[in-house]
């Protein structure tokens, strides 16, 4: 009996919707707000304003606050990366055509990269914000989140693609 050619994409979306669903129900849930939010945020400043601070900016950490004599920036909930990363994460564990050796090793990579990218918004944003406060703006209430998650999910396309070369 053949199977139906549209069985794949479906069983995609449903894993793909499924896995956002429990990633959407986490980080509303207040086991992620209570316990695990803050020392996340706390972190991302705290990588942040090292980075920053290797580029001459003095900067210092406060909560999720980055900030040194001519700026400050919050790191929130909703500006974390995090719906970029689930994206890509969801995307991979869905994806019907690898096996879990090459999905553990898309999912390190991935996020790797993806958090450095993050590092990388947040560093651009504060440095926006001292030099070019209208561009701040833009960046952080558009630019900066949607060209995050377009980046996770051409990193994702990157990764089904690397599928088909030798060797995988």
């Amino acid at each position: 009996m053949a199977q139906n050619p549209r069985f794949p994409l479906w069983k995609f979306l449903g894993v793909f919707l499924l896995t956002l669903l429990v990633f959407y129900l986490f980080y509303y849930s207040s086991i992620y707000e209570d316990h695990l939010m803050k020392p996340y945020l706390t972190g991302l400043a705290r990588i942040s304003s090292v980075v920053l601070n290797m580029f001459g900016y003095d900067t210092d950490v406060a909560g999720d606050a980055v900030f040194n004599s001519e700026f400050r920036v919050h790191i929130r909930g909703g500006c974390d990366g995090l719906e970029g990363i689930a994206l890509f994460v969801a995307g991979i564990i869905a994806f019907p055509y690898a096996d879990w050796k090459h999905k553990l090793k898309g999912l390190i990579a991935g996020l790797l990269v993806l958090g450095i990218v993050n590092i990388a918004r947040i560093v651009i944003l504060f440095i926006a914000g001292i030099h070019f406060p209208k561009l701040f703006e833009f960046l952080h209430l558009h630019g900066g989140v949607v060209l995050y998650t377009l980046f996770a999910i051409f990193l994702w396309i990157y990764w089904v693609r690397s599928l088909n070369e030798p060797g995988n």
